[in-house]
This record gives structure tokens, C-alpha cells and sequence, in this order.
């Protein structure tokens, strides 16, 4: 499978930086993500965990990746885990 998938003019990232990005998620979400709903072929749904950090980390790299990649819609929320009984 190639790994480009989206078209490199349609990121205003230099392309110098854009391994850098990658690697700023991979570790985002190799130590967050914990779940991945697929709603649909262009949509999903990702559940991340972490320390009280994560929120700021999470808003940065998407507000960062939203100003270059204008195709990509990000929406963030946080919720708070369900009591155990």
C-alpha cells in the first residue's frame, strides 16, 4: 500500500518537516490511542488516554496539522471515564 495519501499539494507543510509531523502523531498515538471507530470511508472516530497533558499535546498538534492540511476537519472533546461499579 503506498503511504501518500493525501496530495502533496495540498499540504503547505514543507516537505522537509512532514516526516517530523508523522512521527509527532505515530508517538501520540502509540502512547495514547486506545480505540478507532470507523464511521465512514473518510471519518473516524479516536479514542486517546493519557495524562493531564494530553488535552494541550491533542490541541496543539491539531491546530498545527489543520493550518497545512486544510483537507483534514478535526473536532476534539474530552470526556471523563465512567465510574466502575
Amino acid at each position: 500500500m503506498d503511504p501518500v495519501w493525501a496530495p502533496a499539494d495540498a499540504c503547505t507543510l514543507p516537505t522537509a518537516q512532514r516526516p517530523l509531523r508523522v512521527a509527532e502523531f505515530d508517538d501520540l498515538f502509540a502512547r495514547s490511542l486506545r480505540d478507532v471507530e470507523q464511521l465512514r470511508p473518510t471519518l473516524a472516530r479516536l479514542f486517546l488516554e493519557g495524562d493531564r497533558d494530553l488535552p494541550a499535546q491533542m490541541r496543539d498538534l491539531i491546530a498545527r496539522e489543520a493550518s497545512c492540511c486544510a483537507f483534514f476537519n478535526f473536532t476534539a472533546t474530552s470526556t471523563t471515564p465512567l465510574a466502575r461499579t
